[in-house]
């Protein structure tokens, strides 16, 4: 099943890159826009402050001695219309960032950080995690998609810190591998 999710991940990646391939330049596009709210884009959700949470799911940032940085676990399957509540956990020695959207979103901030590499973020679809630290990011998950969470300091990304989220109208039960 890991496999499985993993060949998933994979695809769901290239498709990514090819559409933000072809995606607008940054031209005229503020880096802190509430992308998730502008008409005509991608639908990846919305934040939620307060109400029920749903799902709770742990997302621990790795730093390994030969220089990749990760999300464990890297891929992740919600049912539409969950709200699910994440818990980063920042272990590592560097300072790191967690970030919903969609594809096309992602590689557009991408090019703004490489850009403006100081930004600090301050959308409610991101939070930044400290050394050390732990923080939470609260979404409820409306609509069926596939979408990425990455870190988009430069440089992590290209180290492997980036994930996908398959949301569907139901999902299959975990197998016990």
């Amino acid at each position: 099943m890991k496999s499985l999710i993993s060949t998933c991940a994979i695809w769901l990646v290239a498709a990514g890159v090819a559409m933000a391939a072809q995606a607008d330049t940054v031209q005229g596009i503020k880096p802190h826009d509430r992308a998730y709210e502008t008409p005509g884009h991608d639908p990846i959700g919305n934040p939620i402050s307060g109400g029920t949470v749903d799902r709770t799911i742990a997302v621990n940032i790795e730093e390994t001695p030969s220089g990749y940085m990760l999300f464990e676990p890297d891929a992740i399957r919600i049912e539409s219309g969950s709200v699910v509540r994440f818990v980063i956990n920042n272990s590592g020695a560097l300072d790191h960032e967690f970030m919903l959207g969609s594809f096309a979103e992602i590689e557009k901030h991408q090019q703004w950080m490489r850009k403006f590499p100081d930004m600090e973020h301050q959308e409610e679809n991101s939070v930044t995690i400290r050394s050390g630290d732990t923080e939470e990011l609260v979404w409820e998950f409306s609509d069926v998609t596939n979408m990425e969470f990455v870190c988009l300091i430069p440089g992590h990304r290209e180290a492997g810190m980036w994930g996908v989220i398959m949301v569907h109208h139901h999902l299959a039960p975990e197998s016990k591998d």
